[in-house]
């Protein structure tokens, strides 16, 4: 929220929230949200840093959000390139 409140692009990946209590999540949530934070879950916010599926980074962060399918995107993509 500080990072918010200066300015700056702030992230947070609501699916890496540290709380069992539903009613703590979502004031939080609400709380981060009225101050300017953009909430995401963590694999768009991976996704997104990558920018491009075309990178050789593509299939590891894919495997390692465990997202297959985006494994055989990835082999069709290669497939066009030859």
């Amino acid at each position: 929220m500080t990072a918010a409140a200066r300015g700056h692009d702030a992230y947070v990946a609501v699916d890496a929230t540290g709380t069992f209590s539903k009613t703590k999540r979502e004031v939080n949530l609400l709380r981060l949200s009225q101050a300017g934070v953009i909430l995401s879950d963590y694999a768009t916010l991976m996704v997104e840093i990558l920018k491009d599926n075309g990178r050789p980074e593509a299939g590891p962060v894919y495997d390692a959000l465990d997202m297959p399918w985006a494994k055989l995107v990835g082999q069709i993509v290669a497939s066009y390139r030859k």
